[in-house]
């Protein structure tokens, strides 16, 4: 090759290689650019929605779709009574208003932000209701004893009344064992039973028999040059046999076994209802159980 043809393939050669070495350049500009943190940072970070309304949208009577289905399962969450079906119509929207007034929010039915928020509120769970409290109240009559007041008492309120007597012949005295009237105080209530003395024998039976409601024992208040004194056997009972019938002749210890009058009420410092009052009573006490905390009031 002559001197002329070297120096011609040497400018070619020359040429060729800046060619090259541009292009590549150009092709590798991007990748420099994408080493930048930020740009990166930027491309890689994910869409997501920016506000609760983009989620949860403004409805309104009328309104369709996925978002009025979470709405109504929303509000039947709070207690009302809804078909979860898509759509906004009369139905929803007064359970809308429903809860706006019960959460004291504008109740125009629409579900805007603020009753968005307050539905996304877990529904509080309701108290349980708190058991009924029974009690029994005695209520002394000072002009006639034998025309007292025995009471079931639920939550404070009568439930039922009956006329009761306590004490022999006007006695007001409470601390005379076997004759003063029942002592005031508060009286825990020590058993009950339909049949007492039904396991004794015949001739060795407790004067006080069938239907009955034990009390605790009670000291009485002494008035002025008394003493005080343990009153024992109290008792809530009627005349009656062991098996809560009645005698039918003197034969039969008819002064205690046969209710004749309202002579009867007397007692010996116990409180005494007709049979059929005091067997009432007790299916009063049937019914809610005979609550453990029963006692009985006297005043």
């Amino acid at each position: 090759m002559n001197r002329t043809s070297r120096s011609l393939w040497a400018a070619v050669t020359t040429a060729l290689t800046v060619t090259s070495l541009t292009a590549l350049a150009m092709t590798q500009v991007p990748a420099v650019a994408n080493d930048d943190p930020a740009v990166g940072a930027r491309q890689a970070a994910p869409l997501r929605p920016t506000t609760n309304d983009v989620e949860r949208p403004t409805l309104r009577n009328g309104s369709r779709g996925p978002a009025v289905t979470e709405l109504q399962r929303r509000l039947i969450a709070h207690g009302h009574t809804l078909t979860a079906d898509g759509i906004f119509g009369p139905r929803t929207e007064t359970a809308v208003k429903t809860f706006q007034q019960e959460h004291r929010l504008q109740a125009d039915g629409i579900a805007g932000p603020r009753t968005w928020n307050t539905l996304l509120t877990p529904p509080s769970t309701p108290n349980a209701p708190r058991p009924a409290s029974y009690s029994l109240k005695f209520t002394k009559n000072w002009n006639d004893p034998q025309n007292s007041r025995l009471a079931l008492l639920r939550d404070g309120k009568v439930v039922v009344s009956y006329r009761a007597g306590s004490g022999k012949d006007f006695s007001r005295n409470e601390c005379a064992s076997g004759s003063g009237w029942l002592p005031s105080g508060s009286y825990r209530i020590a058993g009950h039973m339909t049949n007492r003395g039904a396991d004794a024998l015949p001739w060795n039976r407790p004067a006080v028999q069938g239907y009955v409601i034990e009390l605790a024992d009670k000291v009485c208040k002494p008035v002025a040059g008394q003493k005080a004194v343990n009153r024992t056997d109290l008792f809530i009972h009627s005349e009656m046999k062991a098996d809560g019938t009645q005698g039918f002749s003197i034969f039969e210890e008819d002064s205690l076994r046969r209710w004749e009058g309202d002579a009867d009420y007397r007692s010996s410092g116990c409180i005494k209802l007709r049979p059929d009052d005091i067997k009432g009573l007790f299916r009063q006490l049937d019914r809610v159980g005979w609550p453990k905390n029963l006692t009985l009031q006297v005043s």
